[in-house]
């Protein structure tokens, strides 16, 4: 087995962790992809950051604002261990953008627009995963 078929632990933690940041934040996730589709985005592509993470916060200070990540950090709940920020972009400006940043997330771009569930990019843990959210992973309404 040569060096580069190694396991990484390191890279094994944090993609857990990218996925995890996912499965615990559905219902932003799905809410984030409702208000796209009423805003006729096309395809969209949910963001999923974590914003105690340094790479998420200055992704998410970006978006909405560095006083407002700061605000939503302050406020958090002392158990939570994250602050999570989603929104949904347009499939188009995902496959162009998202590989600038993360040109290791440029396959997934190269496919098709899933056609059983959300493209969802989890940003935490200084990197970020692709992963699928099925749309029978919605939550119940409460």
């Amino acid at each position: 087995m040569q060096d580069s078929e190694l396991p990484n632990p390191d890279l094994e933690a944090a993609l857990e962790e990218q996925q995890n940041l996912v499965e615990s934040s559905l219902p932003a996730v799905f809410e984030a992809y409702d208000a796209a589709l009423e805003e006729k985005i096309a395809s969209p592509v949910v963001m999923v950051i974590d914003c105690l993470d340094e790479f998420g916060r200055q992704i998410a200070a970006a978006w909405v604002g560095e006083e407002v990540v700061e605000d939503a950090i302050a406020e958090r709940d002392p158990d939570d261990d994250t602050v999570v920020f989603a929104a949904a972009f347009s499939w188009e400006d995902c496959r162009r953008e998202v590989p600038e940043y993360f040109p290791y997330l440029a396959p997934v771009f190269e496919g098709g627009v899933p056609t059983d569930g959300i493209l969802v990019v989890g940003i935490t843990s200084g990197g970020a995963s692709a992963l699928t959210a099925p749309f029978e992973a919605r939550p119940e309404a409460e």
